[in-house]
């Protein structure tokens, strides 16, 4: 697991290792400085490169000259120049700009960037919290457009370290060297895209003053899988691992009810009952023969149906022709809770539709207190117009049991909030607008929280943008839940699991080639 800190947090652990356990400042600065100078000396060449720190007022600066001093002494040809007024600098600033003059570190005053084919951020640390303007921008700016390779000390100079945000203009770096923890401002977009490749470098920052600040944000990596996947137990069978119930598919779509229920099947269920169109199931039996299947059937889109239990190829109508409407629906509800008192867990909405059978449908499963029930795609868009379900700045009021999976325009939905908004404020939005349930905030980094943790995810790329992804992360997620896992630890584990997929499938394939039913087909390689 990886903490991943916002600028306060940042500053908090930097402020507790100094004041309050006792590491000199200008120790961690050295060890900072001798980190990405080793990292500088693996890449660079000697004879060749031509190396230019551009230095800021702050500590990031005097991190910058310590990490010219290192190279000059190995050998490095180096120059470095102040940005800013002299008299502003930081203490630390101040006796690092001592010590490289007493050693004839060479200082330009108005470098041609041009000259240099490597340049060392170390403008802006994590503490920039106003637009990047005038000389500061023009340098960036240059910094830019030349052809050298950037590596950035801490964060690319311009990112908010909190948000990711582009402060006026920022440093597009190939390399950034960051400290102890990792900056939310690294992993979110855009600051994700000015990073480049990130390396953290561990500098002596103690346990006791990470685990004193206690970062609110955290992600996974793969050494978690086998700690945290649900273990299989010796002497067991399918009743064992849970019974998922995937309401899912309509009359015109099917794929999305069979990707949910086969990611719930991968991840480990024991049983995987199919409740969907009558329409579906000659291609459910034909794609899935281990779901078990029940279908429904509609007439002129009204509740009004039947339910045809079938388990094995048979329909079974319960109701007779000459029933009221009003038996009818009597009847159609008693099985749909038959059906949800069968199941562990319940996944709802993907290629529901939104018609009134399927509003039927969520107002029943909306009720479900004693077991996890995972809302998708139209469940959501049906649960967007239930005012009853939503408090004060659209804050959505659902109990713990519940998880929510929307993409930004689904979230937009539920919150009318402009999806520009969101995705400017992501952790805002997956964090500030729950009661209790779980929200899966889908974007290219997807934010889980509960209202309290956060879970900010890192694995995946472009290729999961596809039809069907987001059916097989609610069934992926739907499974571990029916596992016994809780539903903000299911959602966070199941967002992780379903971006490593991506990353394990494009090692073979390309990111456009990527199809829904390959994700299922990683799982069975990285799933212990």
């Amino acid at each position: 697991m990886q903490y991943i800190a916002d600028a306060r947090e940042a500053k908090k652990i930097d402020g507790v290792s100094i004041h309050e356990i006792g590491i000199p400042s200008f120790v961690l600065m050295e060890r900072a400085a001798l980190k990405v100078a080793d990292f500088i000396t693996g890449i660079a060449d000697m004879g060749k490169d031509r190396i230019l720190i551009l230095c800021g007022m702050g500590n990031n600066g005097g991190d910058g000259l310590a990490i010219g001093r290192i190279l000059m002494e190995r050998g490095f040809q180096i120059a470095f120049t102040l940005l800013g007024e002299e008299k502003k600098a930081s203490e630390e600033m101040k006796q690092q700009i001592f010590i490289a003059r007493n050693l004839s570190v060479p200082e330009v005053t108005n470098p041609q960037i041009t000259d240099y084919t490597m340049i060392v951020d170390a403008i802006f640390g994590i503490g920039l919290a106003r637009g990047i303007t005038g000389n500061y921008a023009a340098c960036i700016e240059e910094v830019n457009h030349a052809d050298a390779t950037v590596i950035s000390v801490d964060i690319p100079s311009g990112i908010d370290a909190s948000t990711g945000k582009v402060l006026g203009c920022a440093i597009q770096a190939d390399y950034t060297i960051t400290f102890g923890i990792n900056k939310r401002g690294l992993v979110l977009f855009p600051g994700a895209m000015y990073a480049g490749q990130v390396l953290i470098e561990e500098i002596g920052f103690p346990k006791k003053a990470v685990g004193e600040v206690a970062p609110a944000v955290f992600s996974y990596e793969k050494s978690d899988i086998p700690k945290l996947f649900p273990k299989r137990i010796p002497r067991s069978n399918k009743g064992s691992y849970g019974k998922c119930l995937v309401i899912a598919g309509s009359g015109q779509i099917s794929g999305a009810a069979y990707f949910a229920a086969a990611a719930a099947y991968r991840m480990g269920s024991g049983l995987v009952k199919v409740l969907t169109h009558e329409n579906n199931r000659i291609m459910l039996q034909a794609k899935l023969p281990e779901a078990l299947l029940t279908t429904y059937s509609e007439e002129e889109n009204s509740p009004s149906h039947n339910i045809n239990h079938n388990q094995s190829g048979t329909a079974c109508k319960e109701n007779s022709q000459h029933e009221s409407k009003k038996e009818k629906n009597t009847e159609f509800i008693r099985n749909l809770q038959k059906e949800l008192s069968w199941a562990s867990a319940v996944i709802i909405g993907p290629g529901l539709g939104t018609s009134p059978m399927a509003e039927l449908f969520l107002q029943e499963v909306l009720k479900i207190r004693d077991i996890p029930v995972l809302i998708d795609a139209d469940g959501l868009n049906l649960l967007s117009k239930l005012s009853e379900y939503f408090g004060e700045n659209n804050m959505i009021r659902l109990p713990a049991n519940f998880v929510l999976t929307p993409h930004l325009k689904e979230m937009s939905r539920l919150i009318d909030n402009e999806v520009l908004e969101i995705q400017e404020n992501l952790m805002d939005a997956a964090c500030q607008h729950t009661e209790g349930a779980t929200v899966v905030l889908k974007d290219a980094r997807t934010v889980v929280s509960d209202g309290t943790k956060i879970y900010l995810n890192q694995s995946g790329n472009s290729a999961l943008a596809k039809g069907g992804s987001g059916d097989v992360l609610s069934g992926m997620i739907g499974g571990l839940l029916v596992r016994g896992m809780e539903p903000f630890d299911a959602a966070a584990l199941g967002v992780y699991l379903h971006g490593l997929t991506a990353e394990e499938y494009v090692k073979r394939g390309g990111f456009s080639t990527m199809f829904a039913s390959d994700i299922l087909e990683e799982l069975s390689c990285i799933l212990p």
